[in-house]
């Protein structure tokens, strides 16, 4: 097909027609020979100019050529904000993706269509699969996403867009205009939303404070905030369990009437390192939005306290087995047992009852590694000047604890008065280097009754009868007094003869430590009712006696301590509060010190540490230096509750986050120790959770497509579209472009120049 498209006006074309009319008429007019205004020839020059004439109107070759049809396409669009992480069970979000996964594998195993999926929150973005979809984002722009994805559809190939979203999307007033466009471009825009169930609100664990740092037996008080919507009146029960038991009966509980906003609650539980970490749970209510949210794992004992005690018994290696057996009953405590090749000896020597040949310890670090000593019928020449040192030195300042038992070599009668343990056990002995082989019962005082020590049982009434039972001893060494500072713990029930009532137990603080002393044994001889029978039928109030006496003793040891203990003031933290955390770190002999360098980093997984160890420069490359605070001996910083954006996980509202601390001595890495927290999503799409159909249905109304009930359908939409016709590609080409036209213009040409040659060739002279 030929089009004409002139380059000029008209009235152009009309001139240069009446020019070649004139030039034809003069040419012949003034010709010399008459051959030259031969008609053949004016209309041979003629015709070369008016085909020069005709190429001026631009005469343009127009093709066509259709392509084959296309398969069609249909956009997902699928809504990820946080409030399509909601519900029970399965999200919202989890249930569209197992929806469009099954509709989309059968519809493409009978028909070639093509379906592009594309992710919206805070921003649109094209995703290759559904693994990439998750509800993360903390805005819903629908308005925004069919903004942008109109440039993406706009291929003549999209026949429909499906949008998969809970309706709960801005509520800008271009929304419905937006779809009205879409359905002017013969694009009509449907939608399906999530089938669940109605959800009223949501409750949720929102502040966790516990104490700082608790031993094994200590009833610790963990205070909670519960953050409720929807569930004003509703009456639930908050448990702490087990971290990995969560079915098991609750170590403590508490109910609570909720209300909306927050409610707060304190549970009071017995530590105990044996049962790992724990957790504080509100029962998952019905039409609760999150389910997330209502359990918060915590750990009360943020240290190591299997405690190590170095036991030394002068009697025998067989008699120490009673009191070894005793502590080994608490699988926390380690004991070692130590005897003497001679009681009596001018220099005694002391060898560990499971390897002969190593004793006392003789470096000041290897005593450190317990937390308590104790002296048992051992003469004071059995030890160094300096491990007698070291021991006053783990007691004042490392918080450890000491007891001396009785023995023919024990206190005054063993030379103790002239020594520094002197100056820490709670008896005075001055001036008594004598013991007495007599029969006696002890009275425990009322007032100490409630001691920790003396803790046998949970009734105070059996307590007190067990304390009552307690066998007759049959020797003490002699005592004086109780020093002033010292808690007498139990003292004879009647006069003893040269001393009258002399006290046989007794206790007092001693430095950062604590110190216990028995005048009487606790073994054969003077105490071998008291280690055999104390009990009901078997010796169980006597080994329940000395966990107590070793618990008390280190309560406040630092040997069973990691090289850094970490405190922060929360578990639960917002993004916009900040971490206040406070550490303390140990040198080599257990010291508090501020000689290290101290960084901390705030991570979402803990790396491995040989990683860390081996790259010093990778692990401390997000970190921040802590402050030494050397009048208090430990670190501090305050540091944003906030993870990098790569690690920060907002499908959840509550995100488990562990705050790292390295010590530094130069480029060596010293030590390692973590803390785990709770990083809490606060979100209006968590606060307000219902879904809003009516908002989507307005949508699909302007849009002019139709609400999907169901996975059918669905399917059912997507088979029913249409082939895409194939695509018309138009060419056009110049006409005058052609080597067969110009051939011709040349052909007429040279003809009429041989024409003019011959008529003009040996010219006739005219008279």
């Amino acid at each position: 097909m030929i089009l004409w498209d002139p380059l000029y006006p008209m009235p152009v074309y009309l001139g240069i027609a009446t020019v070649i009319v004139a030039l034809v008429w003069i040419a012949r007019r003034i010709s010399v020979s008459p051959k030259t205004r031969r008609p053949i020839l004016l209309g041979m020059r003629a015709s070369v100019l008016i085909a020069l004439a005709v190429l001026l109107l631009n005469p343009i070759e127009r093709r066509e050529t259709v392509m084959p049809p296309r398969r069609p396409a249909v956009a997902l669009l699928v809504d990820c904000s946080q409030s399509m992480g909601l519900g029970q069970g399965q999200s919202r979000l989890d249930q569209l993706k197992q929806t469009i996964g099954t509709v989309t594998r059968n519809v493409q195993r009978k028909r070639d269509i093509d379906l592009p999926m594309f992710r919206f929150g805070s921003r649109l973005a094209k995703v290759p699969g559904l693994t990439e979809l998750t509800a993360a984002d903390d805005r819903s722009l629908l308005s925004d996403a069919l903004k942008r994805l109109s440039s993406r559809v706009a291929d003549d190939r999209t026949q429909a867009v499906v949008l998969f979203s809970d309706g709960a999307v801005d509520q800008s007033d271009q929304l419905e205009d937006l779809a009205t466009a879409y359905r002017k471009l013969g694009i009509p825009v449907h939608a399906m939303l999530p089938d669940q169930g109605d959800l009223r609100g949501d409750v949720a664990i929102t502040e966790l404070s516990l104490p700082s740092r608790v031993s094994k037996g200590d009833r610790a008080t963990v205070r909670a905030l519960i953050e409720s919507r929807g569930f004003e009146n509703e009456r639930v029960v908050v448990s702490i369990r087990p971290d990995n038991r969560p079915r098991s009966p609750p170590l403590a509980s508490l109910p609570i009437t909720l209300r909306e906003g927050t409610t707060s609650c304190e549970l009071v539980v017995t530590a105990d390192p044996a049962l790992g970490e724990l957790a504080i749970d509100v029962p998952i209510q019905t039409g609760e939005a999150v389910d997330t949210n209502n359990r918060v794992p915590f750990r009360l004992i943020d240290k190591d306290r299997t405690l190590n005690v170095l036991y030394m018994e002068g009697t025998s290696a067989a008699e120490s087995r009673w009191l070894q057996d005793a502590l080994h009953a608490d699988s926390d405590i380690k004991c070692v047992a130590m005897t003497v090749d001679n009681q009596h000896a001018q220099r005694p020597r002391l060898q560990r009852t499971d390897d002969p040949y190593r004793g006392f310890p003789s470096t000041r670090a290897e005593l450190f590694q317990y937390d308590v000593v104790i002296c048992s019928d051992i003469s004071f020449r059995a030890f160094t000047p300096e491990q007698i040192d070291w021991t006053v030195e783990l007691v004042d300042q490392r918080g450890g604890g000491f007891v001396m038992i009785g023995g023919f070599t024990s206190f005054g009668a063993g030379g103790w008065d002239r020594t520094p343990w002197e100056g820490m056990i709670p008896f005075d002995m001055s001036g008594r280097r004598d013991y007495l082989n007599q029969g006696f019962r002890v009275a425990v005082p009322p007032q100490t009754q409630s001691h920790p020590i003396w803790n046998l049982l949970d009734d105070p009434r059996r307590n007190r009868k067990a304390l009552d039972a307690m066998p007759p001893f049959s020797g003490t060494n002699l005592i004086s007094r109780v020093k002033p500072a010292a808690t007498l713990l139990g003292q004879t029930r009647t006069p003893l003869a040269r001393v009258g009532i002399m006290p046989v137990f007794a206790c007092e603080s001693y430095g950062r430590g604590r110190t216990f002393a028995m005048s009487t044994d606790t073994t054969y001889g003077w105490g071998a009712r008291f280690e055999r029978e104390w009990g009901e039928g078997d010796n169980r109030y006597y080994q329940k006696f000395w966990r107590n006496v070793v618990r008390w003793l280190a309560e406040n040891s630092q040997a069973s301590q990691n090289r850094l203990v970490l405190r922060a003031d929360q578990v639960i933290y917002s993004p916009d509060e900040s971490i206040e955390l406070v550490v303390q770190a140990f040198d080599d002999s257990f010291v508090p010190t501020t000689n290290y360098r101290l960084t901390t980093r705030l991570v979402a997984e803990l790396e491995p540490t040989a990683t860390a160890a081996d790259n010093p420069a990778a692990s401390s490359s997000m970190s921040v230096t802590m402050n030494p605070q050397p009048a208090s001996r430990q670190y501090t910083v305050t540091i944003p509750a906030r993870l990098a954006a790569a690690s920060d996980d907002r499908s959840s509202p509550m995100q488990t986050a562990h705050l790292v601390v390295d010590a530094w001595l130069g480029n060596q890495k010293i030590a390692t120790e973590s803390l785990q927290l709770q990083l809490l999503h606060r979100s209006t799409e968590w606060l307000h959770p219902q879904a809003n159909p009516e908002r989507l249905q307005r949508v699909v109304d302007a849009g002019g497509g139709q609400m999907v009930s169901s996975p059918l359908e669905l399917q059912a939409l997507l088979e029913s579209l249409d082939i895409a016709p194939g695509e018309v590609l138009i060419h056009k080409l110049p006409a005058w472009d052609h080597w067969m036209l110009w051939t011709m213009l040349l052909a007429v040409l040279a003809i009429d120049w041989i024409l003019r040659r011959r008529g003009t060739g040996p010219a006739t002279q005219r008279p």
